[in-house]
Order: C-alpha cells, then sequence, then structure tokens
C-alpha cells in the first residue's frame, strides 16, 4: 500500500480526489477503521461548517481567523518509546545533581499524567512505532490545515451569502410596481370580464396603478387589450398596452393620483389614440 494513502483522509472527505485514488483509498478504508473515522469526522466538520448561518460577520473577522490559524500550534509533539526512555534518563540524571529541580519536575510529571500526556502514558494512542509515528504526522500535518482552510472558506461563504444585495430579495430595491402594490395607501379595485375578475390596484401617494389579472380571457386575433385613464377635462388617454398572456400584472402609463378612473378595451394590436371599442371593464377611483 502506498504510504500515503492515510494522508487522502481530508480530501477523500470533501471528494477532492481523482478516480484513481478513490479506488486505492476506499480498498484501504476496508482495514483501517481510523481512516475511517477520520474520515467520519471530517466530513461532520464540513457539513458543520457549511450550514447556513443568518448571522452578519464583522469586517475584522476575516483577518482575524487568518491570524490566529498561522499561530495556532497544530497538534501535540509526538514521541516514540525511544524518546520516552532518553527523556526519562535525562530527568533522572537532572534530579540527582540539581537537587532543587526535583520539585518541579515531579510537579510537571504529575500535571502531565492530569491531563493525559503522551509521555505521561506510554501506552497513550501518540506512542508507537517509528512507521506509525510517521504516518500520523503526515495525516494530522495534512488535515489540520485542510481544517483550518475549510472554516475560513465558511466564513467566507457566509460574509459572500450576507453581503451580496442581489442574493437576498429583501434588500434590493422594489420596482415601481411592487411600491404600489404594497403601498400603505393602496386601493384595490375589482371588476368582472369575460368570466374572470380583473383588478387595478391604486396607490395615490406613488401616483401610479397597476393592472393585475390571473385567467386574462384571451383576445381575437389581431386585437390587444389597452388600458386608459379618465383623465378630467381630457377624456379617455392610453395608459399602455396589456402584454399577451393569462396572467399578467402591467404598470399603467401616466399620473394615476389625478385620474377619476380606468378602464381597458379591445383595440387592434398596435394600439389606438383613442377608445374604438366598448369598454370591457371599467374602474372608478375614490
Amino acid at each position: 500500500m502506498n504510504p500515503d494513502t492515510h494522508s487522502l483522509a481530508g480530501a477523500y472527505a470533501v471528494d477532492a480526489v481523482t478516480d484513481e485514488e478513490r479506488r486505492s483509498f476506499e480498498a484501504h478504508l476496508e482495514a483501517c477503521p481510523d481512516c475511517r473515522a477520520e474520515v467520519a469526522e471530517l466530513r461532520g466538520a464540513a457539513a458543520a461548517l457549511a450550514a447556513d448561518v443568518e448571522l452578519t460577520p464583522p469586517p475584522a473577522l476575516r483577518g482575524s481567523i487568518l491570524s490566529t490559524v498561522s499561530q495556532t500550534r497544530r497538534v501535540s509533539p509526538l514521541v516514540d518509546r525511544d524518546d520516552v526512555s532518553e527523556s526519562h534518563r535525562d530527568t533522572t540524571a537532572g534530579d540527582a545533581s540539581t537537587g532543587g529541580d526535583h520539585a518541579a519536575h515531579t510537579d510537571r510529571a504529575s500535571s502531565s499524567a492530569a491531563i493525559g500526556s503522551p509521555a505521561a502514558d506510554p501506552g497513550s494512542p501518540t506512542v508507537g512505532s517509528p512507521d506509525e509515528l510517521a504516518g500520523r504526522r503526515a495525516r494530522r500535518n495534512r488535515v489540520v490545515p485542510w481544517l483550518a482552510g475549510v472554516a475560513a472558506a465558511a466564513v467566507l461563504a457566509v460574509g459572500v451569502a450576507t453581503w451580496q444585495p442581489w442574493a437576498d430579495d429583501a434588500r434590493r430595491p422594489l420596482t415601481a410596481t411592487e411600491q404600489v402594490l404594497r403601498a400603505e395607501d393602496a386601493q384595490r379595485l375589482e371588476q368582472p370580464m369575460n368570466g374572470s375578475t380583473v383588478a387595478i390596484v391604486r396607490s395615490p401617494s406613488q401616483k401610479q396603478a397597476v393592472l393585475v389579472a390571473d385567467g386574462m380571457p384571451t383576445p381575437p386575433a389581431g386585437k390587444a387589450y389597452q388600458l386608459w385613464f379618465d383623465m378630467p377635462g381630457r377624456g379617455m388617454v392610453s395608459a399602455g398596452m396589456v402584454p399577451a398572456g393569462s396572467t399578467v400584472t402591467v404598470l399603467l402609463e401616466g399620473d394615476a393620483s389625478t385620474a377619476t378612473g380606468a378602464g381597458i378595451t379591445l383595440e387592434p394590436a398596435s394600439g389606438s389614440e383613442q377608445p374604438t371599442s366598448a369598454p370591457v371593464a371599467l374602474f372608478a377611483f375614490t
């Protein structure tokens, strides 16, 4: 087996391996419980970091995280049994020649034992043969910076999701049509039209009106629906054409605040300067 196969755990967990590496590593996983556990932990960490977080990170957060990552100690040093024996002999010799330091050595040894230091427990998983230690060092040295990169990427992703106005419908400016429909003074007037119901929504504060129809009847061939405002002293003034379709939302052209009403007629597809047919719907503004 390739000695670097262990080091593929991080890349495999995020599907960043080639097909050949995947086949080799999956075969290795069947016989390596350590790597199986490592992959499961890394996938769990990646999933947690990728979860959607509705927070607005401060501008200095990215620099702070990258600075902390660069200064954080990766893992505790790994030692083998020969190092432990040599360290013990050196400590014993030091205690004999520097009697005053013996208590300090004893305190440090007690503290190490209390927190599960590798030197205090030769049976700890961090103590093993030179080959095992080399493999663990290689895996940890690759996994730790990979996790740091995932953490930094997750923070940046949250920032992008938070600061991109086009990705947040609540933060984008409202269109003129939406402003009318959401206005506090919006007035909705409905009229039947060839078996369907159409509505005009008018906002005096916005000085505009919107046609809203669901199930708009199809006009005859060569014809189209035209909108009109009833303007004092001017009569019926064109307010635009209704596009083809059964569901339409159209912003009327002109000042709706001074109009006394609105209407819809059937006109030639190119439109008319004045109505040429009886209205199919009329709306009286109050």
